[in-house]
């Protein structure tokens, strides 16, 4: 989908930040291999998640797996081959984290010792997703997989290699700032960008709503965004303010980190066989405590439930549902896209499926909640991600009807990635702010 692109210069803002600090920083190019820890999800090379090193205590002895591999024919002579994997010893999916041998006659050799019973998916790269192996018709493979049951000799032909892509260029336009904001509660910085409406420049007098989005470095600029996929919020936000349906809104992105899985979050469960996760609360803290404050004091925002929202997706979305019923008096309004429901063995659906307390929800709220029909790495997994989303769903209705406004959408064909959340994320903004918003006192 082809979109104009303003070519307006992103602007950098020099703010004094709550510690004093002062930071200036521009957009970086897209790093890969660390966005893919810090989402939680592989590359579209690697569609099906990281299964992790499945090991059975009771079977804890090693034995030695050989991976013998010829490379096709055109291989620069200097080329690294590294596996990228579900277990440790392999990132766990950093693509450069294990070399592999190269032996004389031009293969490469990897010799590693893991216990019988450990379930590895694997691929090979040359060193960043990048260069990742191919089908011989240059497509997408799925993830190689071995379920190690005694010594083994792996041989393995790679058909063809991926073609690096020169860096694309920004796409961001409008009004943006940015700056890296120092967390007390977090105890590191965080980057945040801000995008301003047209309207924010003429209508001194003015303020204007507020959309805090997780996972902000996939909002605005390709550059950015998680293998040059980006959400097109500054397109969107653009169209709903100068279109038909008036909505002038600010939108505040927060980038994610290595711990994700941790922040967003509200109770633990196991990734890889380790406990991940918890800390939603501590996160909201930072979000409530220290950085609303903080875009209160340096924009012109409307600072009522009302006119604050907080939208995210995955595991964001699972943090959206979160602050809605543990923040009501500051979120009034929420977009949970595809949200992970399985999170703690269905935590969330559990907590919505209670009546609410007058302490627990504030005034009426409006949430948007959606899930796509191809989300998951099965079938079985498809149909239980909207299972879960429309019991969530009947779950608002019968319990907090009279305290939240829900709209429901359940995506034909469309898959759990940036793409499609950039398609629903305009109806779902044009929804929870209705109301036409002229902008108001401050």
């Amino acid at each position: 989908m082809d979109h104009a692109r303003g070519d307006k210069p992103l602007i950098g803002m020099r703010s004094k930040l709550p510690n004093g600090s002062v930071h200036w920083n521009v957009p970086f190019g897209s790093m890969i291999g660390l966005w893919c820890l810090m989402v939680g999800w592989l590359p579209p090379a690697c569609a099906q998640q990281a299964s992790g090193a499945k090991s059975d205590s009771a079977k804890s002895s090693k034995v030695k797996v050989t991976w013998q591999v010829t490379v096709p024919e055109g291989t620069p002579e200097s080329s690294k081959v590294y596996i990228a994997g579900s277990i440790d010893a392999f990132g766990p999916w950093q693509p450069n984290a294990f070399e592999m041998a190269k032996q004389e006659d031009g293969t490469y050799r990897a010799d590693v010792e893991l216990p019988i019973g450990t379930r590895v998916e694997y691929k090979f790269t040359r060193g960043s997703w990048a260069t990742v192996e191919k089908t011989p018709q240059g497509a997408e493979i799925q993830n190689r997989l071995l379920s190690v049951r005694g010594p083994e000799t792996v041989r393995v032909a790679i058909a063809s290699w991926a073609i690096p892509k020169s860096a694309p260029s920004s796409t961001a336009t409008g009004d943006l700032r940015w700056m890296d904001f120092a967390s007390e509660v977090l105890g590191s910085k965080r980057r945040v960008t801000v995008w301003l409406p047209p309207q924010y420049r003429d209508r001194l007098q003015e303020g204007f709503p507020v959309v805090y989005c997780l996972d902000g470095q996939n909002l605005f600029d390709r550059q950015r965004a998680a293998f040059g996929v980006e959400w097109e919020a500054d397109e969107t936000a653009r169209a709903l303010a100068s279109g038909p349906a008036n909505l002038p809104l600010i939108l505040v992105g927060i980038d994610n980190s290595k711990d994700r899985f941790d922040e967003y979050t509200p109770v633990v469960d196991e990734v890889s066989d380790k406990p991940v996760g918890g800390k939603a609360d501590e996160y909201l803290r930072f979000l409530v405590t220290e950085l609303k404050p903080w875009i209160d004091q340096e924009f012109r925002t409307l600072k009522s439930t009302e006119t604050t929202a907080i939208v995210g997706s995955s595991l964001g979305g699972v943090l959206v549902l979160h602050a809605l019923r543990t923040h009501p008096e500051v979120f009034g309004k929420g977009a949970a896209m595809s949200p992970s429901l399985f999170w703690g063995q269905g935590y969330t659906i559990q907590q919505y499926s209670q009546p609410p307390s007058d302490q627990a929800f504030g005034g009426k709220q409006r949430l948007w909640l959606d899930i796509g029909t191809r989300e998951g790495k099965s079938d079985r997994g498809q149909v239980q991600a909207v299972e879960q989303t429309e019991q969530l769903a009947e779950a608002l209705k019968q319990h907090h009807r009279e305290r939240i406004e829900v709209r429901t959408m359940i995506d034909s064909e469309a898959k759990h990635h940036e793409a499609a959340w950039a398609r629903r994320l305009p109806i779902a903004l044009e929804f929870l702010f209705s109301s036409p918003v002229e902008g108001g006192s401050k």
